[in-house]
């Protein structure tokens, strides 16, 4: 089966997002709060790692938007 040249980059995309996502659940999510079971947390901390969480994903959804921003240049 053979796709046309977007689909195939919209497919390449997902793809690679997906393994960000996997990637960062797995390894990154993991090392930041290892040991938080002894944390006592504080107001601010946790503003910190929710700052951090949101600053990951924007890196991740990042291209999927620029994409589609040029997409729409395209069409105007």
């Amino acid at each position: 089966m053979f796709l046309s040249f977007e689909a195939e980059s919209f497919v390449f995309q997902f793809t690679i997002q997906n393994m960000k996502i996997k990637i960062y659940t797995a390894i990154i999510l993991s090392v930041v709060l290892y040991g938080s079971e002894t944390w006592s947390v504080i107001l601010r901390n946790e503003c910190g790692l929710r700052v951090f969480e949101d600053w990951i994903l924007r890196r991740i959804f990042k291209s999927q938007k620029n994409e589609v921003n040029r997409s729409l240049e395209k069409t105007s």
